[in-house]
């Protein structure tokens, strides 16, 4: 599938960037990404419940779930996978809104793993607005992978 937008310089006003190393080797680094089993334990926003609708974990596969908020509010979500290059590159695309072009690379560094997760989102307005969230979210993302890495999720 191609992007209705790219990585170009001129993106980088609309882009997250957030990185973090493991203490772990970058093929299991790697795993938690493209790993049906295990992408779903730790994917998405702390404090919301995720509800995977279908998975197809592989390039050109798409995955619909939903995010629940303990009040009732649902959010749906569409990816589809564009690259997953073992094991330095995992790219989504997210095509529901906010629209945003997710790549995430992964540097061996020893026994330790860098992980750079790239958000670039279509509109720079929904991206002023969300921003602090993303980051956040991305922190969490990488808690939440962290615990899975360690074999505690």
């Amino acid at each position: 599938m191609t992007s209705a937008f790219t990585s170009a310089s001129s993106d980088r006003d609309r882009t997250v960037i957030s990185q973090r190393v493991f203490d772990t080797p970058i093929d299991d680094v790697f795993d938690a990404y493209a790993n049906p089993d295990k992408i779903v334990r730790w994917w998405g926003p702390g404090g919301l419940t995720l509800t995977t609708e279908s998975l197809d974990l592989t390039e050109g596969g798409h995955w619909h779930f939903v995010f629940a908020a303990d009040d009732g509010t649902t959010f749906e979500n569409h990816i589809v996978f564009q690259t997953i290059h073992r094991p330095e590159r995992f790219v989504v695309d997210h095509v529901s809104e906010p629209r945003y072009i997710g790549t995430v690379t992964f540097e061996e560094l020893g026994t330790s793993t860098s992980v750079s997760m790239y958000w670039t989102f279509e509109d720079s307005d929904v991206f002023e607005r969300i921003k602090d969230v993303i980051i956040a979210g991305n922190e969490g993302n990488f808690d939440r992978l962290g615990e899975v890495l360690a074999g505690q999720r």
